[in-house]
């Protein structure tokens, strides 16, 4: 099982940029509000919400926490 996210996301096709995006946006908007936002199809929200769905738990937090570390660093960098 892979535990690294580029792993993780490759095996379900994901991207690292819209995952977070997706993310980001799917916990306070619907599919089709959450399309627009990111810019991609409701098509590809429903993909990546099928992927996650199919992620193991363990899979999900690696990539979550991944995320939310890369988004940790991005704001002390831009702090700076």
């Amino acid at each position: 099982m892979p535990t690294h996210i580029d792993e993780i996301l490759d095996d379900y096709g994901l991207t690292r940029e819209t995952t977070a995006k997706y993310i980001d946006a799917i916990v306070h908007l619907n599919q089709t509000d959450t399309a627009e936002a990111i810019g991609i199809s409701r098509r590809q929200v429903s993909r990546y919400k099928d992927a996650f769905h199919q992620m193991t738990t363990q899979e999900r937090l690696t990539v979550i926490a991944a995320l939310a570390q890369d988004q940790a660093l991005a704001t002390t960098l831009d702090d700076q």
